[in-house]
């Protein structure tokens, strides 16, 4: 049995990197407190889904962008094909956004990272309050999408790489709290803002959006950096500081070396993998990563097909033409309470009692236990998952393209949805919903691996085979 440092906690061993079970909360209770600030960018989505969500069904906002229509619940309609490009071109702008992850993040590190998405954020955000233009708006939403894609992106790579292995999980899990708390937010702030029949009724939640955007400004310089990207980028001296930093006081001298040597090496082995972008493209989809990539994909696309979209996206309104009396005190039941016989409730009752004060509350009901369990399995697992399985010089692509691909069903969820539920169009509610199950056994169990460790999916000698062929 090795022997702890002089003055270190005797469960940190220099023999081997801070493994699973061997520290404590007080020991990691730094890096901790900087994932959990990190993951604080998430709110960003949440806040928007949650305010574009309620504007749909005020008056002030149809007053700008509706038309009166005397059998609509509030004097006011909505042409289905401005509602859906409201929010289709926000899944849009999260798929570009998604994309663009690993040209942001070889070139500008982790940290500023954030401030980039944080200047997308606020000029999107401004031409949202200041106009009154359809088209405007309609580019507004692709920026702020665009925002939104570099936000949840970063966060979860940023949290990847910082985490200490045996805590990365519950980590990222942060990233579904911070939604959900943003979604919370918003749902409130649009009840207070609800009677007001001026413009301000929408622009006083839209500015709660400058929020976030301000903290990841000052966040990104005082955060650590990703000592993995730092030892990429040859600057060995900062990643030993940076990573010190991050793991705090608690943790030996000698420790935080070991943990940078694991990180070299690992660093090394991908440069002797190096391949240039197209063929890293290639390599995603090679023997050796496609397994890694189909399960990011799978896990990326389980936010659609879970109908969480339709949830975030239109719930307000629908609870308003589905016969709620207040809409808005229910989609805050909803979220702050949050899989498919819940949704077959829904067709059923919407089919058998459409429109009716009844129906209202028993949908209202369903979503209820639905986005509970929603919260508390599917949206924090799908993170975590996406974000550990794929390889360590793939891993922003990789993620950024599975990402994106689960963007683009949520867009077709979008972009379908108001033809379903808005009274100028079909206006047939809810009456049949699926929910794709991704099972257990097919996804690679990573059992807390350190990073630079895992070759449960695929072997190095694949990898290298896969890469010469690249």
């Amino acid at each position: 049995m090795s022997s702890s440092p002089k003055g270190a906690d005797p469960g940190l061993s220099t023999a081997s990197p801070i493994r699973e079970g061997r520290t404590t909360f007080r020991q990691d209770r730094r890096c901790i407190l900087i994932c959990f600030l990190v993951s604080l960018a998430s709110l960003q989505y949440g806040l928007d889904l949650g305010v574009i969500n309620s504007a749909q069904a005020m008056k002030g906002f149809l007053k700008v962008f509706g038309h009166p229509n005397p059998k609509a619940p509030n004097g006011y309609g909505i042409a289905p094909s401005f509602q859906q490009s409201i929010t289709a071109m926000m899944n849009v702008g999260v798929i570009l956004g998604s994309l663009s992850l690993e040209t942001f993040a070889h070139y500008l590190g982790r940290r500023r990272d954030f401030l980039a998405a944080a200047v997308f954020c606020v000029g999107a955000n401004t031409i949202l309050i200041v106009s009154t233009n359809k088209g405007a708006v309609i580019f507004g939403r692709l920026l702020f999408g665009f925002s939104n894609g570099l936000f949840l992106g970063f966060t979860n790579i940023y949290i990847s790489e910082a985490a200490p292995s045996h805590l990365r999980g519950a980590l990222i899990s942060f990233q579904q709290l911070s939604v959900c708390i943003g979604t919370v937010i918003a749902s409130v702030v649009n009840n207070r803002t609800k009677a007001l029949e001026s413009r301000l009724s929408y622009q006083i939640p839209l500015f709660t959006l400058y929020g976030v955007p301000v903290f990841c400004f000052i966040l990104a310089f005082c955060i650590p950096e990703s000592p993995r990207w730092l030892v990429l980028r040859n600057r060995d001296d900062e990643a030993i500081t940076h990573l010190a930093r991050l793991r705090g006081s608690q943790y030996p001298r000698e420790v935080v070396e070991a943990e940078l040597k694991q990180i070299k090496v690992a660093v090394e082995v991908e440069r002797e993998l190096s391949v240039s972008r197209w063929a890293a493209m290639r390599l995603m989809f090679s023997d050796a990563e496609l397994r890694r990539t189909l399960l990011t994909i799978a896990a990326g696309t389980m936010h659609g097909a879970s109908g969480f979209p339709f949830i975030a996206n239109y719930k307000t309104y629908f609870f308003q033409v589905s016969g709620s009396k207040d809409a808005f005190i229910d989609s805050i039941i909803v979220t702050t309470l949050s899989i498919s016989v819940l949704m077959l409730v829904i067709g059923i009752v919407w089919t058998t009692i459409p429109g009716t004060p009844t129906s209202g509350k028993i949908i209202v009901a369903m979503i209820v236990i639905y986005q509970c369990f929603y919260s508390a399995a599917a949206g924090p697992t799908v993170f975590v998952v996406a974000g550990e399985i794929p390889n360590n010089r793939l891993r922003a692509m990789t993620y950024g393209l599975g990402n994106g691909i689960g963007f683009i069903a949520n867009f077709l969820i979008a972009l379908t949805t108001p033809y379903f539920i808005n009274p100028e169009a079909l206006n047939i509610g809810a009456k049949d919903y699926e929910c794709v199950g991704f099972e257990d056994h097919r996804a690679a169990e990573e059992k807390a691996a350190v990073i630079e460790e895992e070759r449960n999916v695929v072997s190095p000698a694949s990898l290298r085979e896969s890469a010469s062929k690249a």
